[in-house]
């Protein structure tokens, strides 16, 4: 993984913690915390941020749901090119 995809998590972490954003967080950080530098952590996170689009989608913003869909796309490149 690079390190723009790094930045990108680290600043919607910060950016909900900020709101408040306690749904969002609750499913963004388990698949976090959960990388591991190998598949499963990767799998772990793209579970996570669906989960955040499915359940917090009234508590986070559209620029926050494109930067997740965004980050969606590279995450399940790096799976399924491993």
């Amino acid at each position: 993984m690079n390190d723009d995809l790094h930045r990108d998590l680290r600043k919607l972490a910060d950016d909900w913690c900020e709101r408040r954003a306690l749904v969002a967080l609750r499913h963004f950080l388990p698949g976090y915390f959960g990388l591991n530098g190998l598949t499963d952590g990767l799998v772990s996170l793209e579970t996570s941020l669906k989960d955040v689009l499915a359940f917090a989608k009234n508590e986070i913003t559209e620029d926050d749901k494109e930067t997740v869909k965004h980050l969606l796309i590279q995450i399940q490149q790096a799976i399924y090119q491993r």
